[in-house]
């Protein structure tokens, strides 16, 4: 037993052949980075200890994942030991959107007891950020993250980590985003420029205030975005909060068609 309460308080061992992953990233504009650095900036200067951050959005498709890696990339920039931690197991894009080709293990494996907490840890090219994928697709992703093994593994990197930015699922259509929102020191609410209605914000707002979690800030994702797919701006988000904006074109999904599908879903569900 005291051996595998050390186990969880070490720093994972290095071995001679650590596993690694190299992600294909786009590099920003100068603008953009800027935007990312004053979002890094306001979440060192938002309180003592905030380690563990949450980055979601009220629905999908608004930018969160590309929001959280770009974040967990500035931190790591500052020689800050930081990992990026993909939970929205249930639709990850990570692997896809970074080209990383090689098959990994992650968070649903170690969930589910098949894996120890070492073995889903992948370093980077960068030395200062590492990476937890999501792994396999569970079909019961809120039951494991509610077990006990997660939050073994959130103390364990909490303790090991500088910072540690945590990729949710989007709040409004699954418990996921509230759950693991809960469990992190704090949280950062992403909302698409022109697409995201003001509704669905205050819902998601509402939402992760009823589960007694510590919004940051809000994040303006997308703010005047040109024929680039890049673009920047700062603006005050729906009447509550403060924001940061910036925009940047990783999405692969035009806006039409984002709209076009919500408004078939949410017939759907209507005539449901």
């Amino acid at each position: 037993m005291m051996e595998q309460k050390q186990m969880w308080q070490q720093r994972p061992p290095i071995p001679n052949i650590p596993k690694k992953v190299t992600p294909n990233i786009e590099p920003l504009p100068f603008q953009a980075r800027e935007a990312i650095n004053v979002l890094r900036g306001n979440i060192q200067l938002s309180g003592y200890n905030l380690k563990t951050i949450a980055v979601t959005s009220a629905l999908a498709h608004e930018g969160k994942s590309s929001t959280a890696f770009r974040l967990a990339k500035s931190l790591a920039s500052l020689d800050k030991k930081t990992l990026y931690l993909d939970c929205d197991i249930r639709n990850s894009a990570t692997l896809s959107r970074y080209d990383i080709r090689q098959k990994v293990q992650g968070l649903s494996e170690f969930l589910c007891g098949s894996v120890p907490l070492f073995d889903i840890i992948y370093k980077t090219d960068d030395r200062f950020l590492d990476m937890i994928f999501t792994g396999a697709v569970a079909p019961n992703p809120s039951e494991l993250i509610s077990g006990p093994l997660f939050d073994r593994m959130m103390n364990y990197v909490r303790e090991n980590y500088d910072y540690v930015i945590v990729d949710t699922a989007p709040v409004n259509p699954v418990i996921d985003g509230t759950l693991i929102a809960k469990k992190c020191d704090g949280t950062i609410l992403v909302v698409e420029s022109g697409l995201t209605e003001r509704e669905q914000v205050v819902h998601a707002k509402k939402q992760l205030e009823y589960a007694g979690i510590k919004i940051l800030g809000v994040v303006l994702n997308k703010v005047g975005t040109r024929k680039s797919g890049y673009g920047y701006g700062y603006g005050y988000g729906y009447g509550y909060g403060y924001g940061y904006g910036y925009g940047y074109g990783e999405e692969k999904t035009s806006r039409k068609q984002h709209k076009k599908v919500r408004k078939q879903k949410t017939s759907a569900n209507s005539e449901a």
